[in-house]
């Protein structure tokens, strides 16, 4: 069974990834970009469903992984904080809020990286922060290959979307700013489902007979007996 649930986590983010951008642009068809390119739309909604169902699954970790007492929980809670952070973000576009109100009307730019927009770089400076948090985050994962895979299929589909996201739309046509944008929520929505399979397939395989690193480590029995 649990083999069969590890497969069916896959196989339902796989068809969500597709068929979801697939419905929304038939849906507003042929103004197919209405419901995927902006924000606030039933896409970004979606992303943010992922990602706090992601930092539930993460917390869910933190407490079993805990009660094993076979690694640190922190990092699961932490990890979990940043996704839920994350849907927020998805749900009420505080970034783009923060940007479009605060930053770009000043004109605050990196002078260093000349193709971003003004104000354009917050996102950069989180994503900077979560490959900071990955050596941990991976070695969390480490007793599940399956679960790191989709890890690294989530953080370099999010290193993607960042890079799309941060070019500034004044360089592009409207017809190209649409398709631009429309790629980068994919992306986005392919990146928040590839982290929510890797923590649910971590879950999933503690719900098995724990692996060897699972297992708290066991003193030597000397050790007990001078107790």
């Amino acid at each position: 069974m649990i083999s069969r649930a590890r497969r069916a986590a896959v196989a339902l983010a796989v068809v969500v990834a597709v068929l979801a951008p697939a419905v929304l642009a038939a849906a507003q068809w042929p103004s197919w970009w209405e419901w995927i390119a902006k924000e606030q739309t039933p896409m970004t909604r979606l992303q943010s469903v992922s990602l706090v169902v992601a930092a539930v699954l993460c917390w869910l970790v933190a407490v079993t992984v805990g009660a094993r007492r076979s690694s640190p929980s922190w990092p699961w809670f932490l990890l979990g904080a940043g996704f839920a952070a994350l849907g927020l973000d998805e749900r009420f576009a505080i970034h783009e809020r923060v940007r479009d109100r605060v930053l770009a009307p000043r004109d605050i730019t990196l002078p260093f990286l000349p193709w971003v927009g003004p104000g354009d770089f917050l996102m950069i400076f989180v994503a900077l922060a979560g490959l900071l948090f990955l050596p941990v985050v991976w070695r969390s994962f480490a007793p599940d290959p399956g679960a790191r895979r989709a890890l690294v299929l989530g953080v370099v589909l999010a290193v993607v979307a960042v890079g799309m996201d941060s070019i500034d739309p004044e360089a592009m046509s409207l017809d190209v700013e649409r398709l631009e944008q429309t790629v980068e929520e994919i992306v986005e929505l392919a990146s928040a489902l590839s982290f929510l399979t890797a923590v649910a397939l971590r879950l999933i395989g503690l719900l098995g007979p724990p692996a060897a690193e699972d297992v708290p480590a066991q003193r030597p029995v000397w050790q007990v007996a001078h107790q």
